[in-house]
């Protein structure tokens, strides 16, 4: 009998460690768990009661406490590494070491995330297999809102779901959000998948109107000086952008969110300006661009919500556009204001030519303003235009009619509507004395776009939109020099090896001596 009872120990054993398993993958006590615990635990108890002088003399052998410690060891690394694998399953890390951190949700992205009201739906139409880049950046959107959901579904295998979705090419994603859906085919980076959750997350697009007319930048001009990007951007945020001749109107639509003037070249007829005028003092959103050496006429509107035009354009000495290529009439800004449209940025912009535009000294009354950006105290607003003319010479500072730096170059302001009938709303104004910094060649540029849509944002009273978009992917392949390649090539073929090689055969030959 006694010659059976370490078989009975190892079977108890087994039957043990089999029984905590099956409960550990579904903690639920029944039949398919309960037996093999029992029948081990039974079996241990035989083992213990009648083969105890046994355990007692296996247990006092050197070599058998040898052993356990080295088990006992095994087990503590064991339940440290099931320990960090249940912390890391709740709690994720990510260190994206990207130079323009790719692999990291932009702040756009996650205030769109934070304000869903509604559940948002993905659906990825993808070979099986592909789009783990997707399955990824989902993964990330996941865990920033539980509004968002995700499917992947292989048109192959399912066939009937991609009829119904009216496929046609693989790597479609769809975006859902009640009724309201948005698609796009081809490479999903975040900013396409951003967009689509802000589309169809939002009932309802706001208008932003461009005036046209008087030389102002196009919507649908798509050359260097053209206003199509910024149309492309608007439309990817959820905005309606169109374009508006105000001397075919009675009145400014009213439907208008927004009310652009970009660049105008001519001056506005007195029955436009008297428009305008009515529409801020109604509670109305404008955007003004004015370039330097021309007048257009709302300088004064702009006068009246106390911001000052000045009739000069802005020079920088401070060397740094030299840095990048760019004359000394592209003012080069780092420092903003306090505003929510500024709050986040700290990237650079620019202004190819620029006129000064600050805030009156005597604001009026229920009127707030916030100067946005401020040249370096390197520069001045020139109040001789002749330079602006081919051929001219550079100007120099004059004390006695030029302004020295820091100059203001964009205005913000709100304040109470004139009319009494406007209760409720108040009025929004942004002045800039520069067009071209967001068109077709510049609006890409630096912070040039993201100023430019938080203007938007912060004018329609869209202020959960004011961000930092995303970024593009950026191919950065690793570059190593030949010295670096070579000591690699040592440390990790030959020297790393040897040194296991030499260890092992070394203890090897102690043992056998």
């Amino acid at each position: 009998m006694r010659k059976y009872l370490p078989i009975c120990g190892l079977v108890g054993a087994g039957l043990l460690v089999i029984g905590l398993v099956l409960f550990a993958l579904a903690p639920a006590f029944n039949l398919k768990v309960g037996i093999p615990l029992i029948g081990g635990v039974l079996l241990l108890v035989v083992f213990f009661a009648l083969g105890f002088d046994m355990v007692k003399r296996f247990w006092s052998r050197r070599s058998t406490q040898y052993g356990a410690n080295a088990v006992l060891m095994i087990l503590i690394v064991l339940a440290l590494l099931v320990l960090v694998n249940f912390v890391s399953t709740r709690h994720h890390w990510v260190f994206d070491t990207t130079k323009v951190k790719i692999y990291s949700l932009s702040d756009q992205t996650i205030k769109i995330l934070k304000n869903l009201k509604q559940e948002v739906k993905i659906i990825a139409f993808y070979r099986q297999g592909r789009g783990q880049r997707l399955k990824d950046l989902l993964e990330s959107y996941r865990a920033r809102s539980r509004k968002v959901t995700f499917e992947f579904v292989d048109p192959d295998r399912s066939p009937e779901k991609a009829r119904r979705y009216g496929i046609k090419e693989y790597e479609t994603v769809v975006a859902e959000c009640g009724t309201r859906e948005e698609r796009f085919t081809g490479e999903a980076t975040e900013k396409k998948l951003t967009n689509a959750i802000l589309k169809v997350s939002k009932e309802k697009k706001k208008v932003v109107y461009f005036l046209k007319g008087h030389g102002e930048k196009g919507l649908d001009d798509t050359g260097r000086k053209g206003f199509n990007v910024v149309k492309e951007e608007l439309e990817n945020n959820n905005y309606e952008p169109k374009s508006l001749l105000l001397a075919e109107e009675d009145e400014v639509p009213g439907d208008c969110s927004l009310l652009v003037a970009a660049g105008p070249q001519k001056e506005y007829l007195v029955k436009e300006l008297s428009m305008i005028r009515d529409y801020l003092d109604r509670g109305g959103k404008a955007f003004f661009l004015l370039d330097p050496g021309v007048y257009s006429g709302l300088e004064g509107i702009a006068a009246s919500w106390s911001v000052v035009l000045g009739d000069d354009f802005v020079v920088d000495a401070s060397g740094i556009g030299s840095l990048f290529g760019v004359s000394y009439a592209m003012p080069i800004i780092s420092t903003y204001g306090n505003h929510p449209i500024t709050k986040d940025l700290r990237v650079m912009s620019f202004y190819p030519l620029a006129r000064s535009v600050s805030l009156s000294k005597q604001s009026k009354e229920g009127i707030q303003g916030t100067e946005l950006a401020k040249t370096s105290p390197q520069s001045w607003a020139e109040r001789d235009l002749t330079p602006l003319k081919a051929k001219a010479k550079p100007p120099r500072f004059d004390p006695k009619t030029d302004k020295k730096g820091p100059i203001s170059l964009a205005v913000a302001v709100s304040g109470e509507p004139k009319t009494s009938s406007s209760a409720g709303k108040k009025t929004r104004l942004v002045v800039f004395g520069d067009s071209d910094f967001a068109d077709n060649q510049f609006f890409k540029q630096q912070a040039n776009g993201d100023l430019f849509l938080n203007c938007i944002n912060w004018l329609t009273e869209e202020e959960e939109l004011i961000s930092i978009r995303p970024k593009s992917p950026e191919f950065n392949p690793l570059q190593l020099t030949k010295n670096q390649a070579r000591t690699i090539f040592w440390l990790v073929l030959i020297i790393y090896p040897a040194t296991v090689l030499i260890t092992g055969v070394s203890i090897w030959w102690r043992r056998k001596r």
